[in-house]
């Protein structure tokens, strides 16, 4: 059937036929519902719920909501689950959103951030009343601390009513303080003689004499609840009426012992089974009384005042009153153990096949049947309850359930409850060692920041993860893992079609978690491919969407870190080291040991294109001191070793530790590591290896279409020609061109700035010639290598044409910048032509626009 987890706790009891009007509390009512906040605190029976229920039957439907609260909402989840069922016409739109931050950060540290977002959120046109009933039921000081925040925050047009039976625990001075807060008592509630008497003839089902009816009235004092239970056992003799005494109304066994007793054996029978559960219903009567006509047993005991409540007319569900319900409860308990668990069983597999499923899972987990729970659950991934089950049920047990053990690890994943994730892998690697699922699994320590030189990494193919028996999620998770294995192994565009299977499988269940760590994996990927702009795109849309994606502020922190270093590495590629040096400093505020080695990692590389040598070193020795996982070994580190090496500030050992991880290692060899290697041979002297290594870079970079890595590897080889000193100047022509090629579209200007000598000697060699036979757009991405590798006299410009742009910058007239630079007017108009015709441009505005896209100014 389908219904939603919580839907049956916020639909208000049916309004009673028969209904005893007590007209000052109706007008104390209707007074309280214009105040904030209304409590009515009366005991079990005094008619509050029927009362609240019965005012607001006057009152548009779309006016008001209602939440009928129990024990098992003494858990944070599971109370907001409720409330955010309760207020979901007011979310609209909004409440997918909050779902999404609910699933993942409903903890007592997050309440107060949740419960700001759940405010937010509400929308309001109109004045709306939310009535909790029952929140004596609420003992859980944390679940009371993030309610009295929700109270704080209350929007203006939602007012609160509370039914309870005792004074709850909270603070609400405010409210009084602002006169916003109306307290109806149980005196308030009792019936006067007059209503009384009308309630007596209203539900008696014969006539009575005035006589007895003073007798009940003089001893249920008013009480509803009093008088329901004394008609319910018929008592009206004087003698009998004596004997009871309702004492703060608490019902006695005797009491109750006398209405069971005034029952057939099959009415007892109902009562005590159907008691114990939420509700009872026509087919779960079947199963239990198989024999027992389901409608005539609901109006036989109608008929005789046992306080049956109807929930839904519709569905046919019923309840009994509190007074009776805690009875009955009692009287299941003292059933023979086995007894209980059958009746348990039959119920729950009933609620489950009618679509109750909270109730049903409730039961489940009430008998420990966590097998069939875990099921549901992974079956069932929008439960609002899910996090409680994630929770509650054991580790040990959770391991008997792969998919429900993959959603667990997302769960601690997204949490960055990174301990917690690193157990249970390791517990079902343990378990399962050769299941196909879990061999799945193998190198899901990456996405942890784990070592992987010690990380088993084979990639799942994309058949063989769409052939598990498992959930979307967790293959969605399985797809994620092969990525990144494949994005360390530079197999970049598999990495992408592994993205894309990834997010597909993703948009039914839309996992904030997975599409977030989706997309910033296929930014990283066009990253390092050297497709930049598809990066800074994806990014970009990522980053606007971080708000609406329902992290909590401590997750939110972090991915905005992570954000931040990944598009600074963008920045860094494009020598744009200003929006670099910004981004870095924004992600200089999580301590996290692996994303605080991400941070030193693009400092030093920062610093290194600053030509901060010192400064970068300090920042990679403090990256070496304190990194884990993948930063913390030599073949990782060889991205900011390379810099120190060009400019020989690297120490010999470190390239001794580098020789000796690469060759003890050739299954990670990556063609980052293996340009590091050739580095090293360079300097050693070995060309003709290093020209063997870069030539298989660039075989396979060119194949797979890795940009970034065809521009380095082919000025690798060009260090090494040059090197040389043999007849290849038409082969590094060649080389140059290719690399203008792919790194023009993208504006890759890294790789140029790192070998800078190399460009400069180059240009001696071959500047007029190579300017001749470049196209527009390539001529001005070489103006830029050039102005940054080179010094002034192999610049675009010669150094007197670069004093007067200077000076044009300044705004000064032609007359001014001659009587400044002791030139004449003709020879500044002369310079400037020339400046002109380089730089491609007609004006004054464009020219000195284009020296500052040129880096020149």
């Amino acid at each position: 059937m389908g219904k939603h987890l919580s839907a049956n706790r916020v639909k208000a009891p049916e309004v009673l036929e028969k209904f005893v009007i007590r007209r000052a509390l109706a007008d104390k009512l209707q007074m309280g519902l214009k105040k904030k906040l209304m409590i009515l605190e009366a005991g079990a029976g005094h008619g509050k719920t029927t009362a609240i229920r019965n005012t607001l039957s006057l009152w548009p439907a779309d006016q008001w909501r209602w939440l009928t609260l129990n024990e098992d909402c003494n858990h944070l989840v599971v109370f907001w689950s409720y409330m955010i069922e309760a207020l979901k016409r007011q979310l609209g739109l909004m409440k997918e959103e909050l779902m999404v931050y609910f699933q993942a950060n409903m903890k007592p540290e997050n309440s107060e951030e949740f419960v700001s977002f759940l405010v937010s959120s509400i929308s309001l046109e109109a004045s709306t009343h939310l009535i909790l009933d029952d929140f004596h039921t609420i003992r859980n000081r944390e679940v009371l601390h993030s309610f009295e925040l929700f109270l704080e925050e209350l929007p203006e047009n939602l007012n609160v009513v509370i039914t309870t039976r005792y004074q709850p625990d909270l603070y609400l001075t405010k409210f009084l303080l602002a006169e916003q807060l109306l307290y109806i008592q149980e005196e308030e509630f009792l019936l006067s003689e007059e209503e009384g008497r009308t309630f007596i003839q209203q539900n008696s089902h014969e006539e009575l004499s005035q006589e007895t009816e003073s007798y009940l009235l003089e001893t249920a004092k008013g009480w509803i609840g009093g008088l329901k239970l004394l008609m319910a056992v018929k008592i009206v003799e004087q003698t009998q009426v004596q004997r009871i005494s309702f004492e703060n109304k608490i019902l006695s066994d005797y009491l109750a012992k006398e209405i069971l007793g005034n029952l057939t054996k099959e009415e007892q029978k109902f009562l005590i089974f159907s008691g114990y559960f939420p509700f009872i219903y026509p087919r779960l009567s079947h199963q239990l009384f198989p024999r027992s006509d389901f409608s005539a047993m609901i109006e036989s005991l109608q008929e005789k005042n046992l306080m049956v409540t109807c929930i839904d007319n519709e569905e046919q569900r019923f309840t009994f009153h509190p007074i009776l319900k805690e009875y009955l409860v009692k009287k299941f308990q003292l059933l023979p153990n086995e007894q209980q668990v059958s009746i348990k069983e039959q119920t729950a597999a009933v609620f489950i096949k009618d679509g109750y499923l909270d109730e049903g899972m409730s039961l489940l987990f009430e008998l420990e049947d966590y097998s069939q729970l875990m099921k549901l659950i992974v079956e069932n991934e929008q439960s609002l309850r899910r996090i409680y089950y994630i929770e509650q049920i054991p580790k040990e047990i959770t391991l008997s359930n792969i998919n429900f053990a993959f959603q667990k690890f997302v769960y601690y994943y997204s949490n960055l409850e990174y301990e917690n994730c690193f157990e249970l892998i390791e517990a079902l690697e343990a378990k399962y060692p050769n299941q196909k699922e879990i061999r799945a699994l193998s190198g899901i320590k990456l996405l942890l920041g784990s070592d992987y030189v010690t990380t088993v990494q084979m990639p799942n193919t994309i058949q063989e993860v769409n052939q598990l028996k498992l959930d979307d999620v967790s293959k969605a998770l399985i797809f994620l893992k092969s990525a990144v294995i494949l994005f360390f192994k530079e197999s970049y565009q598999q990495a992408k079609q592994f993205i894309g299977a990834s997010s597909k499988l993703n948009q039914r269940n839309q996992n904030n978690f997975l599409m977030y760590f989706n997309q910033t994996l296929l930014a990283q990927v066009f990253e390092e491919t050297g497709e930049l702009d598809k990066g800074l795109a994806i990014l970009t849309s990522v980053h606007q969407k971080l708000d609406s994606m329902g992290f909590n502020s401590k997750m939110k922190e972090t991915y905005q870190v992570s954000f931040y270093i990944t598009i600074t590495g963008i920045h860094l590629k494009q020598l744009n080291l200003k929006a670099a040096a910004e981004t870095l400093q924004k992600a200089d505020t999580n301590r996290h040991p692996h994303i605080r080695a991400s941070y030193l990692y693009n400092l030093a590389e920062l610093y290194y294109l600053s030509d901060e040598e010192e400064k970068a070193w300090q920042a990679f020795k403090e990256m070496e001191t304190g990194a884990t996982g993948t930063y913390s070994n030599p073949l990782t580190q060889s991205g900011i070793m390379k810099y120190a090496l060009k400019i020989g500030q690297l120490p010999g050992y470190y390239e001794e530790r580098f020789i000796e991880a690469f060759e003890q290692h050739p299954e990670l060899h990556n063609m980052a590591y293996q340009l590091f290697y050739g580095m090293i041979l360079l300097k050693r002297g070995n060309y003709q290896e290093c020209l063997e290594i870069a030539d298989q870079i660039l075989e396979r970079s060119r194949k797979q279409r890795i940009y970034s890595k065809i521009i380095e590897a082919n000025l690798l080889k060009l260090s090494v020609l040059l090197e040389m000193k043999e007849d290849t100047a038409r082969q590094q022509l060649n080389i140059y061109y290719e690399c203008l090629y792919y790194g023009n579209e993208n504006q890759i200007l890294i790789d140029f700035f790192l070998y800078r000598e190399e460009i400069e000697e180059l240009m001696k060699l071959s500047k007029t010639e190579i300017e001749a036979n470049l196209e527009p757009r390539e001529q001005v991405f070489h103006s830029k290598i050039v102005n940054l590798c080179c010094s002034n006299s192999l610049s675009l410009l010669t150094e007197r044409e670069l004093e007067i742009l200077a000076e044009m910058a300044k705004g000064l007239t032609n007359k001014a910048i001659a009587d400044k630079l002791f030139i004449s007017v003709a020879t500044v108009k002369t310079h400037i032509l020339n400046i002109y015709r380089k730089l491609e441009v007609n004006s004054r505005v464009t020219a000195i626009s284009k020296a500052k896209q040129l880096q020149m100014l």
